[in-house]
């Protein structure tokens, strides 16, 4: 595993990790990655539970003999909170552009999940398909991100903070950094240079934009975790183009075995 996965690791772990600890605190599921509704039967044990599957899978991606069954085990709750919950949600709501972007979120955290564990000592041949396919799942969220900042800018614009400038541009401004890294990453062209591209977007959203309005309703659990949606992205993404670099550095080295 080269430094920016490895970096993208320990953000994408600290991130998930504190996800399911903030929804065992409150109680709650966590609201961007499980909207079910408040009378299920059940929420109470089933948020807990949903919790601390994020809390061991976060903290499991840490630790030395671990990371690999933690980003299995991430990969699969997301893969299955999609498959259950999202694409449900959106097939009654295909005109609701927050629905395709939490069906998109997890997956994309899937993606990074599948990228990782392929890194993680499999063999080269099922490396190099897992990898793959984890860049594509990475890869086609991002366009459906920044669909919504071209149809939905005045929202967008109005969650950037008011000092500062041209908020609508970067509105505009940001949905295409998110097309042309998606693009970028599902075609492996420039993808490592994409991914880190758009790993530092998110780092700056997650200080800029999110750090002052948790500072500023610190008992607010959506807000809370939104700061911490945003820094998984920024390791998911860091994730994503270490293993599109390692995976290319492979192809260069020839093999004399």
């Amino acid at each position: 595993m080269n430094g920016l996965s490895n970096a993208g690791r320990w953000v994408l772990g600290l991130a998930i990790a504190a996800i399911g600890a903030i929804s065992l605190f409150f109680g709650e599921y966590v609201s961007g990655l499980q909207p079910l509704p408040a009378d299920l039967p059940g929420h109470a044990p089933i948020a807990l539970a949903s919790g601390a599957a994020l809390l061991l899978c976060g903290l499991g991606m840490l630790f030395r003999r671990t990371p690999r069954v933690a980003a299995l085990g991430l990969a699969a709750l997301m893969l299955l909170a999609c498959a259950t919950i999202h694409l449900p949600i959106l097939l009654q709501n295909v005109h609701v552009g927050y629905s395709w972007v939490r069906l998109f979120e997890p997956l994309a955290f899937a993606g990074a999940a599948l990228a990782l564990a392929a890194g993680l000592g499999w063999r080269p041949k099922h490396a190099a398909t897992t990898t793959a396919i984890g860049r594509w799942l990475f890869g086609i969220s991002l366009p459906v991100f920044a669909a919504t900042h071209f149809i939905y800018p005045d929202i967008v614009a109005s969650l950037i903070p008011a000092w500062i400038p041209a908020r609508l541009f970067l509105a505009y401004f940001t949905g295409a950094a998110h097309l042309c890294a998606g693009l970028a990453i599902m075609s492996n062209v420039l993808a490592r240079l994409a991914a880190t591209l758009a790993g530092a977007m998110y780092a700056s959203w997650a200080l800029i934009l999110h750090v002052p309005r948790v500072a500023a309703d610190t008992g607010n659990q959506g807000e809370a975790t939104s700061l911490f949606m945003a820094v998984a992205l920024c390791g998911a993404a860091w994730i994503i183009g270490g293993a599109v670099g390692s995976a290319a550095t492979a192809r260069r080295v020839p093999s004399y075995a």
